[in-house]
């Protein structure tokens, strides 16, 4: 199973601690999903607070990647459940926070693996 995040929204571009790193937080209200990326500022300077972006995340490589914003391969380092369900990853030693309220076992198995993608667009 995939999780797609159709209407997401771009809610702030953020200055990290780290020098030419930006913390890039979208969300989807129709999803009930929050996405926090640590990201290079190479990578942000195409992207704007309130754009609309499509977050795909998949245990398995997504086809058509190359014609993404963004495509990485993460590793999950932690998943917690009390409240909403939480991933907490690194995409090339950046940070990684996605939260799901109420998401379907489906969607929760996309994490039982290692490994992750993720695909913006």
């Amino acid at each position: 199973m995939v999780i797609r995040l159709r209407n997401a929204t771009i809610k702030a571009i953020e200055d990290t601690e780290t020098k030419r790193l930006k913390l890039l937080r979208i969300v989807s209200k129709a999803e009930g999903a929050k996405l926090t990326l640590e990201l290079p500022e190479a990578l942000c300077d195409k992207m704007n607070v309130r754009d609309g972006i499509v977050v795909i995340v998949d245990s398995k490589p997504i086809a058509k990647g190359d014609k993404s914003k963004l495509y990485a391969e993460g590793e999950i380092f932690k998943i917690g459940e009390g409240g909403d369900f939480e991933v907490v990853g690194a995409i090339g030693g950046l940070r990684f926070v996605l939260t799901l309220a109420n998401p379907t076992p489906a969607k929760k198995k996309v994490f039982a693996a290692d490994r992750f993608y993720l695909m913006l667009l």
